[in-house]
């Protein structure tokens, strides 16, 4: 069962040196979607979120998830928002995949002037304690 669903913007640390210089400077102008390499629906479940694109899918169990933190870091810097992150700001989540240790950024419900990060990240922190 769904407990909520959304849009999201996503990208992957890794993902962020593919981002060319005119990238990450036009983010900065009206119209233009922040950073991220996937786009599509968002759905939590009691047991997962999964992020769902025409072309691409990502399940994250919430079992699975090792830090959620809500905020800029040394990967996504506040300079790749416009207003410097005064209206929103991205979800970090870190997760394990394997022997793997993944960590993704969500942008989710994006309207150009503030995003549902804070509800995203309130529900996730509640269902997660």
């Amino acid at each position: 069962m769904v407990l909520q669903s959304g849009t999201v913007l996503w990208v992957f640390d890794y993902e962020f040196p593919e981002f060319t210089l005119l990238e990450k400077i036009g983010m900065l102008f009206s119209g233009v979607n922040p950073l991220h390499k996937h786009s599509g629906t968002v759905y939590l479940t009691q047991d997962q979120l999964r992020l769902a694109a025409q072309d691409d899918e990502l399940i994250i169990p919430l079992r699975d998830i090792t830090q959620l933190y809500m905020g800029f870091d040394e990967i996504y810097k506040v300079t790749y928002v416009k207003s410097m992150g005064t209206f929103w700001q991205p979800v970090r989540i870190v997760y394990d995949q394997g022997n793997e240790t993944k960590t993704v950024y969500l942008v989710i419900d994006l309207n150009y002037l503030s995003s549902g990060n804070n509800q995203w990240f309130g529900m996730l922190k509640e269902m997660l304690s």
